[in-house]
């Protein structure tokens, strides 16, 4: 949700589609009260949902409508919206993978699994389950699975753990499919494999210290870092393992990427810092060459917001007061979020991020409008770590159905 208000305050601004939202808002609301919404919202006239779709259908490129069919119909390019890829099975094949993965694309443990399957190109159908921070999850997945994100369901059975789940979907594919193992397989990568335990140990110890009790924290980080750091200038190629990308690629992708945007927001402090960790740099760059990690990176802003609600809380210190504020700031353009120390933007044309963000919105507004009204209620109950999106929210706008 953080990731769809952020592209919609941008598409506002730039692309004329999304204005009167308060006359969106009040249709929402009178549909969801039964009477009529505040005065003040009652005096915005503008275009409805239906014209706001077909104004965006005339600027929609053959392109980008072509695109969109390849993804409804399992094909095309990866996105995390897709909830069937077929790959080079013919239509109407019945995958061996489902994959029940979390509806935001926010949990790392699910992304390491989605690469994998994208990459080995292994078709799959997509269930999504809310983060246990988002309110409860179904009574089946509790009981059948422990309540744990990912799970697999491969030719009919149940598999939790990210690396249970990636060891066996190779195992399962090895005839049909690439390995993203090396000759050696688990012997040859369990240094790699510990390592990246040691990371995710150090990122998440330091992240969470308490302000003013980091400094022994930092400088595990840091050390750990140097150690990746070395472990990558042993080869060539940006990889882990050299020119190819491999399961370890995998397993260190998704902390490494929160890594760099949850320090840079709440300790000032860079990964992607090409003087100190030149190696680890380029690592990122190799793995910005793959459509899996691009369609699966997400942005620092949404990091640093959904990382407090998964991990009980964050730590913030004085030294990134600048990148919060520069996070933070009130009025994002497209041209702000581009600019260092912010990743670049996935877009090179503008216009379609706007379009994209457009369509985001503009196919949600029933959820969407119903979310951004929600703070007139008080909480629900019981709590949840996540308050700004409380499924148990007392307000009779049940945003979440």
């Amino acid at each position: 949700m953080t990731r769809l208000l952020t592209t919609f305050l941008m598409a506002s601004r730039a692309s004329g589609l999304a204005g009167g939202f308060l006359k969106k808002a009040a249709d929402t609301l009178r549909a969801a009260s039964g009477g009529p919404p505040p005065p003040a919202l009652q005096l915005d006239a503008a275009p409805s949902w239906e014209t706001l779709q077909q104004e965006l259908e005339k600027q929609t490129p053959a392109e980008e409508i072509e695109i969109a069919q390849q993804v409804a119909a399992g094909r095309g390019p990866p996105t995390a919206s897709a909830n069937l890829r077929l790959f080079d099975a013919p239509d109407g094949y019945e995958p061996r993978v489902t994959l029940y993965r979390d509806g935001s694309s926010w949990c790392p443990y699910c992304q390491k699994v989605w690469m994998q399957l994208e990459e080995k190109r292994i078709p799959y159908k997509v269930e999504r389950i809310n983060m246990r921070c988002y309110g409860e999850k179904p009574a089946w997945f509790q009981r059948e699975t422990g309540g744990l994100l990912p799970v697999v369901r491969l030719d009919g059975d149940l598999i939790t753990d990210s690396v249970s789940i990636m060891f066996a979907l190779e195992r399962a594919f090895a005839d049909d499919t690439e390995s993203l193992l090396p000759p050696g397989g688990l012997d040859e990568i369990r240094p790699l494999m510990n390592l990246e335990s040691q990371h995710a140990g150090a990122w998440l110890g330091w992240l969470r210290a308490p302000p003013g009790g980091g400094g022994g924290a930092r400088s595990n980080y840091e050390r750990v870092l140097e150690q990746m750091d070395g472990a990558l200038s042993s080869t060539s190629g940006g990889f882990f393992l050299g020119s190819e990308l491999s399961l370890v690629d995998l397993l260190f992708c998704s902390f490494l990427e929160r890594a760099e945007a949850s320090l840079l927001y709440y300790k000032g402090f860079r990964v992607r810092d090409s003087t100190k960790y030149p190696n680890i740099c380029a690592w990122f760059d190799a793995m910005e060459t793959r459509p899996s990690f691009r369609a699966s990176q997400s942005d620092y802003y949404t990091h640093a917001m959904d990382l407090p609600p998964q991990l009980g809380g964050c730590s913030a210190e004085s030294g990134g007061e600048a990148q919060r504020a520069l996070l933070d700031g009130g009025e994002w353009t497209l041209a702000s979020l581009s600019q260092q120390p912010l990743q670049p933007l996935r877009d090179d044309d503008a216009s379609a991020a706007k379009r994209r963000a457009a369509r985001q919105l503009i196919g949600n507004y029933k959820r969407v409008v119903p979310f951004a009204c929600r703070a007139h209620a008080p909480p629900g109950v019981p709590p949840v770590m996540a308050p700004l999106a409380d499924p148990n929210n007392a307000s009779p706008v049940r945003w979440h159905e």
